[in-house]
Order: C-alpha cells, then sequence, then structure tokens
C-alpha cells in the first residue's frame, strides 16, 4: 500500500496537469520581477594544465570583501558572484564582465578552468587551502576549509559548478496565495511553497543532470586513492603528448571515463557526503527542515572525532550549515544571523539550485536559452502538486540522480521510480510536455514563443543523447585524440582569449576595479578592528541553540 501511495505522490504532477493548470493563469502573469543569480566556480589553471600554484592575485581584490570575486575551497579555486538581477540579460552582462575582469588580470600563466572535474591535481598536501587573512572571521573560514579537507579530501573540494539562484516576485506569492484560497500569514505561505518547489526539484532534477551534465570524464590524478571502476580511454598512440599541446601523456596522467555518464561531478565519485547521507532531512515545511538541519549540525560525529580540533570547526556531523550537500537549498540573504536562525525568523526568500556542472563548450558555461528553460523548469516545480517527500521516495530520488549521473546515455536506459522502472525517455518526454503546458498560460506569448524554443532545444536530447555536451566532450576527446586535460585546456584558453575581448569602458567593468582596491582596504580594516581572541569568535558563532 505504502508503494501505492508513493508512486502516486511521485507521478502525480505529470498525470494530473490537466487538473491543476487552468487556475494558474492568473499567477503566470504575475512574474514580472522574477530574479536570477549565478555563481560560478572555476580553478585557476597552469598553461601545462596542472593546479596553479600561486595566490589569489591582488588584482582581483581580497577573496574575503569582494562583493563578485572570491575563491571557494582552495587558493587556486575562484568563485564569481552576480547580484540578483530581475533582467536576465543584465545578468549575463555581469558575468561576462566579471569573467573579462578575471581574464585580463591573470598572469599569462594561467587560464580559468573551464569545467566542472578539476584539471591536474597535485598531491593532497600540496593544494593550498583558501587563505582569507589573519581577521577572525578569515580564519574561521579557512578552519571550516581544513574541516572540509580532513572530511572529504581535498581533491574533491576542487570540483566546480554552477549555482542558479532564483526567487519569485511578490506579486506571484500574493497572487497565488489568492488563487490557493490560503488562510496561512504570506510569509509562512511563501516558505512552504519554496519547499513545495524543492520536494518537486528533488523527484524531477535528474533532467538537469542528463541534460546539462557535462563531466563524463577525469585526469587520473583525481582519481589517486580513490576506488573506481571507470574506463580508461585508449588513445591507441605512444605516451606522447599530442602536436597541438606538447603536453606529456604518461600513466600518472591518463583519462578515465564511463561510457555513458553525464555528469561524474553528481555521482557517488564526485561531491558527495557519506556521513551526512545516514540522515534524512524534512523538505515538508520550514519548520520540519530547519529542525532536522539543527539536529545534524549538533550532532557529534564518531567518525570526524578522530581530527584534530584546531583542523575543522567541530566534530559534528555537519561544521556549518553550508556543509550541507544537496541539489538545491532553500535561502535566505543575512549578514547578521547565521542561516538557520535567519530562515526560522523571516522565512524563505530564494532556492539555490546546485546540479548544473559548467558547460566547457560555453564560454560563461551556460546561456541564455539554457536560463530560460530552468526558469520554466522551476515554475513548473513551484505550480505542479507536490506531496509530501517520506525516506522510501528520498532514496529513489538519490538512486535514480545516480543512474543518470553514471548511466545516463545509455539506450533504453530506466530509472526507478515508486512505480517501478520507467524509461528515461519517456519520463523525460513527460516531463518537458508537462512544462510546456504551461506556455498557453502566459499573457506575453513572444515571450512565450523563447521558453519553447528552450524546451525543444532540450527536448532534442531526449530523442539524440549524442546532443548532450557529456556525449560531445567524449566524442570530441576520441576524434581528436586529445586526453580530458588537454580538450579542456584547450577550450579554457579559447574562452580567456574572447573574455579578454570585453570592453574595459564599460561602468561595471570600473566599478569592478574600484572594487578590488576597496576589498583589500576593507580586509585591513577589518584585521584591525578585531576586539577578542579568535577561540572566544569562534565559539561566538558557532554557538547553537534552536527554538523556531
Amino acid at each position: 500500500m505504502l508503494q501505492k501511495v508513493g508512486a502516486q505522490k511521485e507521478q502525480g504532477a505529470m498525470n494530473s496537469a490537466p487538473q491543476w493548470l487552468h487556475q494558474y493563469k492568473d499567477v503566470l502573469n504575475a512574474l514580472s520581477g522574477i530574479r536570477r543569480g549565478i555563481e560560478k566556480e572555476g580553478i585557476r589553471t597552469a598553461i601545462d594544465g596542472n593546479l596553479s600554484q600561486h595566490a589569489h592575485p591582488q588584482a582581483l581584490g581580497a577573496a574575503l570583501t569582494h562583493p563578485n570575486i572570491t575563491t571557494d575551497f582552495a587558493e587556486a579555486q575562484l568563485e564569481l558572484v552576480t547580484p540578483a538581477y530581475a533582467d536576465r540579460g543584465q545578468m549575463f552582462d555581469h558575468l561576462s564582465t566579471l569573467h573579462g575582469y578575471v581574464a585580463n588580470n591573470l598572469s599569462d600563466s594561467e587560464v580559468m578552468w573551464g569545467a566542472s572535474m578539476p584539471p591536474r591535481l597535485p598531491s593532497e598536501e600540496a593544494i593550498a587551502i583558501a587563505d582569507y587573512g589573519r581577521s577572525n572571521v578569515g580564519q574561521m573560514k579557512q578552519r571550516y576549509r581544513h574541516g572540509l579537507a580532513n572530511r572529504y579530501g581535498k581533491k574533491m573540494q576542487t570540483i566546480s559548478g554552477i549555482h542558479y539562484n532564483f526567487s519569485l516576485p511578490e506579486t506571484f506569492w500574493q497572487t497565488l496565495h489568492q488563487v490557493e484560497n490560503s488562510t496561512q500569514p504570506l510569509s509562512e505561505f511563501i516558505s512552504d511553497r519554496y519547499f513545495h518547489m524543492i520536494r518537486n526539484i528533488m523527484r524531477y532534477g535528474w533532467i538537469i543532470g542528463y541534460l546539462f551534465g557535462a563531466s563524463p570524464a577525469v585526469d587520473s590524478s583525481y582519481l589517486v586513492g580513490k576506488q573506481h571502476d571507470l574506463d580508461e580511454l585508449d588513445f591507441g598512440i605512444d605516451d606522447v603528448g599530442t602536436a597541438e599541446f606538447g603536453r606529456d601523456r604518461t600513466a600518472n596522467h591518463r583519462t578515465y571515463y564511463a561510457p555513458w555518464a553525464t555528469s561524474l561531478r553528481l555521482s557517488n565519485l564526485g561531491y558527495s557526503n557519506s556521513e551526512q547521507s545516514k540522515y534524512t532531512l524534512n523538505y515538508n515545511n520550514k519548520h520540519g527542515y530547519l529542525s532536522g538541519l539543527y539536529n545534524i549540525l549538533a550532532m557529534p560525529s564518531e567518525y570526524y572525532a578522530q581530527f584534530e580540533q584546531n583542523q575543522q570547526v567541530n566534530n559534528n556531523v555537519l561544521q556549518l550549515e553550508n556543509e550541507l550537500y544537496s541539489s538545491v537549498r532553500p535561502k535566505i540573504v543575512n549578514d547578521e544571523l547565521r542561516p538557520l536562525y535567519a530562515m526560522c525568523r523571516y522565512g524563505v526568500e530564494y532556492i539555490e539550485l546546485r546540479s548544473l556542472d559548467i558547460n566547457p563548450y560555453l564560454p560563461l558555461g551556460l546561456d541564455q536559452t539554457q536560463s530560460y528553460f530552468l526558469d520554466l523548469f522551476l515554475l513548473y516545480c513551484a505550480l505542479s502538486p507536490s506531496a509530501a517527500l517520506d525516506a522510501d521516495e528520498q532514496a529513489v530520488i538519490q538512486q535514480r540522480q545516480e543512474r543518470v549521473a553514471m548511466q545516463g546515455r545509455k539506450p533504453q536506459l530506466t530509472l526507478p521510480t515508486l512505480q517501478g522502472e520507467k524509461p528515461l525517455e519517456t519520463l523525460g518526454l513527460n516531463l518537458l510536455a508537462d512544462m510546456e503546458a504551461l506556455l498557453p498560460l502566459f499573457e506575453d506569448q513572444q515571450e512565450a514563443a523563447v521558453y519553447a524554443q528552450s524546451v525543444e532545444r532540450e527536448k532534442a536530447k531526449l530523442f539524440d543523447a549524442s546532443l548532450t555536451p557529456s556525449a560531445r566532450l567524449l566524442a570530441d576527446m576520441q576524434r581528436d585524440n586529445l586526453s580530458y586535460t588537454d580538450l579542456l585546456l584547450g577550450l579554457s584558453q579559447a574562452h580567456a582569449r574572447q573574455h579578454q575581448l570585453v570592453s574595459k569602458t564599460t561602468p561595471l567593468y570600473k566599478e569592478l576595479s574600484i572594487a578590488a582596491e576597496q576589498s583589500l582596504a576593507l580586509q585591513q580594516e577589518i584585521e584591525a578592528n578585531d576586539t577578542i581572541s579568535f577561540d572566544d569568535y569562534l565559539q561566538q558563532k558557532t554557538a547553537l541553540t534552536y527554538e523556531c
């Protein structure tokens, strides 16, 4: 009986589309003001294809305090952050200018790596953790990263991706609140509906990995010390470099791949956490989610207790909220309170979609057509029925993601559902058809046509898997006799040359230059104004109580 009820929940949105669509016409015409922002990571890479060993360039400002250019885990791992924009074009202009500013301020010996799986990596010991200076806040950020290094290894942390931040406007929520005849206060309604959206993103998010996964292969240096069953890419030639790139292909720098993979990054071999996966979070409402998050933030881990306390923030299952690994997160912007408390008090403000690989064929890692598709997908997840998630369904969701990540392009592949195995192609085409069913309700049919074009582009990949970026990468490596590192380095260099052409006279470019100088001064000011010891600061920032 449980299986039957669960299956109805999982498939409800697809099968009941005609019943729920008609009521949302007014809602879909209250969308003016959708806000989007992008966070994109990328490794600074030397021209020989190895991870850069140089410090974060001073010309880019202070990673601690620059609002748009920072670092992620490693000192060589850049993170470019756009503000949230209601205008899609402005968001992409900002992202393009950020790339241009970085490209023009890196040394000639470096390039920003344009892929999710890392370039050639040195030993764990030789990967430098990001340095944020000697202030208390800077030391805490570095202490947290030392904890990540001990828990998961530095190499896993060098995996990069794109986070797509998305919020629906107040007018949308007000109209939906009326349509649903909700008696909840609007703020509570909004938070609950964001969790409604998150549950559906989890259910249908496998489609993101299939369509946009772009990491089917990796350099062998990433795999040192890891158990895997990947295949070695056989070039059928001697261990010499290509004529174009001149780099050696020794036994230490081979290419490994999974023949049908879409995204090693999204697989268990990529960015994953076996310790926290033991605990199932509640995504059915804000209070259930925050209560579960608090529990694992406060729960000591016997495994992590083996590490020195000065090498991690604490020995709990999660050191901080950001350590929670998931394909989507509820988010709020608040610099005064830690995320757990801020969300309790103010609710969810936006969602962060975290399952996007960097597309190495696109200069920015994604394009506007993909953004239109993502928006429609997220709208569909916000409006289609979304029953509560239980542990059984979450387990199936995880199995589905892993299968798509490792075997997504395999012919006649089936995916696990609560109804049993279903063909990937059928599930995907049904999902895209339901997304398209929203479009006739848009008053702006010109905009609806652009959304439709984005769906058509992705639909073609369900009929022909060779159109996916993951398939294209493997085909190009084999056709051109290039290793993973050689192919990606060539693409990254080409993108860098394009980025260097960005206009340096635009107001935004000039603002970035000013922000770099100001960020350096601000870091010095923060360091000079610390008034308590780091130990006291850490205790204050990590003290954990919860009443919500």
